[in-house]
């Protein structure tokens, strides 16, 4: 903008004696005024003309104070006069905010690891047992094991029957980050979308910065069916032939993969609220499976038993089960679900993933008033006994510190391959 022709009525000033730099400086044309409400030349013009007279006042040079602001009320009349005339050659010069450098959060963006990623370097759940063996038996010593975990923060979406799940952990012996938002939801519509969903986010613990996102849904079937492993493993009857499996979803998929994988039954069974389900499970997996008709018939006589279903009510009964089987109760994750009715949770011994999760999520544990025997990682670590030749249940509400090492192991074995 150049500085407007001297007008007779407002005679110049000679420049200040250290004037701003140009390179620095520009010629304030502020349309909007203090409140920002610029549409209104009129209104406009006039706020500029009187918020500048402002500043130059402040400015005024020591010593003629008089002169200067004779000149600034000149100014002032202009600007409410709503006239156009020029004002005096004092064009008012304002210096630009400096900007703000961006906030980078690293160096490169985070990666992200798709499920068919996730499944490529995952392509077996057996793969992270022996860091799901040192996770479940850290978390169980406390302070000492190194894992910072808080229980899960679960917000209710009550208008669509849903729920969002926040699981962070740090573990100390992997140095490794995550958070795992998840969503499960109870009846969908739409059978196509999975009733669980989730995403993790795996960080860099020295400095905060997000270094991938990972599908969550891969990681969270194969970490739970590991952890059952695990259990199954340490609490199973020491002859199991037939495996029970109740639920036919992504968790019946996983569960079957590594039973099979790590155990010999001679029978595999499945029940599911919609037989079709069942059906088709049977046809998918690579051994033989017995569909059942009723959760009763697949459970009688079962060594090893697994409850994967989305049931708010109990359907695997103590008077089904033979003495001495193994339960791994894997669904009913709020604290108002079951899946196990009160004379199974009282009449066997109860093992948990974790006590304070147990006692604050899990239906089956909440209502049934049982006790609590051990955590897993407490098995794992000598200081409680199995029992395998007791009916034991596993109570798996699943950990955050276990989607943090299967998270790390994908992480590293993508970029070893990147």
């Amino acid at each position: 903008m150049a500085v407007p022709e001297e007008d007779p009525a407002f005679p110049a000033r000679p420049a200040p004696s250290q004037p701003p730099s140009p390179e620095r400086c520009r010629v304030r044309r502020d349309s909007g005024g203090a409140g920002g409400y610029g549409n209104v030349r009129g209104a406009g013009a006039a706020l500029e003309h009187d918020f500048s007279a402002d500043i130059a006042a402040s400015a005024a040079p020591r010593g003629r104070p008089g002169e200067f602001l004779a000149a600034v009320r000149a100014v002032r009349r202009v600007a409410l006069s709503g006239c156009c005339h020029p004002v005096p050659s004092y064009p008012i010069l304002s210096c630009p905010v400096p900007s703000r450098p961006a906030l980078a959060m690293g160096s490169t963006p985070p990666v992200f690891i798709g499920a068919e990623e996730v499944e490529k370097h995952l392509h077996r759940a057996s793969l992270l047992l022996p860091a799901l063996e040192a996770a479940l038996a850290n978390f169980s010593a406390g302070a000492a094991g190194g894992v910072v975990q808080p229980v899960r923060t679960v917000l209710p979406v009550p208008r669509h029957g849903g729920y969002l799940g926040v699981m962070p952990a740090y573990s100390a012996a992997d140095d490794a980050l995550t958070t795992k938002l998840v969503t499960f939801y109870e009846h969908l519509k739409d059978s196509s979308v999975p009733s669980h969903q989730a995403t993790v986010l795996l960080f860099d613990p020295s400095n905060g910065t997000l270094k991938a996102v990972l599908d969550g849904s891969v990681i969270t079937a194969k970490r739970t069916a590991a952890v059952s492993a695990i259990a199954t493993k340490l609490l199973m009857p020491a002859f199991a032939e037939v495996l029970c499996i109740l639920g036919a979803g992504v968790q019946a998929y996983s569960h079957y993969d590594i039973f099979t994988e790590l155990f010999t039954f001679k029978e595999v069974r499945i029940w599911n609220r919609t037989k079709e389900r069942a059906v088709k499970f049977a046809s998918c997996v690579s051994g033989p499976v017995r569909v059942c008709s009723s959760a009763q018939e697949a459970v009688t006589g079962a060594d090893v038993i697994v409850t994967v279903t989305m049931a708010t009510a109990p359907i695997l009964f103590g008077d089904w089960v033979k003495p001495g089987a193994h339960i791994n109760a894997v669904g009913a994750s709020r604290p108002d679900w079951r899946e196990l009715d009160d004379e199974l949770m009282k009449n066997s011994v109860l093992f948990v993933d974790s006590r304070e999760a147990a006692l604050t999520e899990s239906g089956d544990v909440i209502l049934s008033g049982a006790e609590i025997f051990a955590e897993l990682g407490e098995v794992l670590k000598g200081t409680k006994p199995a029992l395998p030749e007791k009916t034991t249940v596993f109570k798996s509400l699943g950990m955050a510190v276990e989607d943090t090492v299967a998270a790390k192991f994908v992480y590293d074995a993508w970029s070893a391959g990147n």
